[in-house]
């Protein structure tokens, strides 16, 4: 372990106490008790924070605990990562597998990998392009996402909200994978609201909002529309009305 220039660098095994610090790196196996401040945080081994972490950049190849929680400008996650407060940042990119205990709050949220939030998720877009699990709300203007396995979210508020299978799952040997393992490309939810929404191998109650499309493999108990409505002949929709 090292701490020159006010930059900690742990390489091998160690513990440091928190505080402020231009640059930490972990690339080794590292413990940090008390809350951490710095401007770039970097961790390709196994890392964790115990307390709150805030910095201007976040890269976590590893295996990274934070228990606390983290505010950061950027952050970007293809390891493994488990938040136990709230994650609050202007761009979120996430291609590992991450948890976050409460609530994620950004600007922009982009998903390739796996990711569990036990709360609320907000955002001004929010891209997902594989599986996913929101125990409460997803609320964002933008909201695209390309199914790739067993999606769940409470309930859907945004303005432009399209819900369709990634195209790679419509390939053969992914559909003989999907076969064998017992899986879908689909997303469960209690309620979509939003002015325009595309839907497409959706299980919802309720979907509310000016103009809607149901494309194939969605199981609709009640659409309710301001404008206009189109359904696919390969859904279920159990009743609709214009408001």
């Amino acid at each position: 372990m090292e701490n020159m220039n006010n930059n900690l660098k742990m390489s091998g095994s160690g513990i440091s106490g928190g505080g402020k610090y231009n640059d930490v790196f972990i690339s080794g196996s590292g413990k940090i008790t008390g809350d951490l401040d710095c401007v770039y945080f970097k961790s390709s081994g196994s890392s964790k924070v115990i307390g709150n972490l805030k910095a201007e950049t976040i890269k976590i190849s590893g295996s990274s605990k934070v228990e606390g929680n983290v505010e950061v400008k950027d952050i970007k996650i293809s390891g493994s990562t488990h938040v136990i407060g709230n994650l609050k940042s202007e761009n979120v990119s996430i291609s590992g597998s991450t948890h976050i205990d409460g609530n994620l709050y950004a600007q922009e949220v982009n998903i390739s990998g796996s990711v569990i939030i036990g709360k609320n998720c907000e955002a001004e877009c929010f891209n997902a392009n594989g599986g996913f699990k929101i125990q409460e709300l997803l609320n964002a203007g933008q909201i695209t996402i390309r199914l790739g396995g067993n999606c769940f979210v409470k309930e859907i508020g945004g303005e432009h909200i399209d819900i369709r299978v990634n195209p790679m799952n419509n390939s053969i040997f992914r559909k003989a994978i999907d076969k064998i393992f017992n899986t879908k490309a689909e997303l469960t939810t209690d309620l979509i609201e939003g002015d325009d929404i595309y839907l497409q191998n959706t299980n919802v109650n309720i979907v509310r909002g000016n103009n809607i499309t149901i494309g194939t493999g969605c199981n609709i108990g009640l659409i309710e529309y301001k404008d206009e409505i189109n359904i696919s002949d390969s859904s279920i929709v159990k009743d609709q009305k214009k408001i």
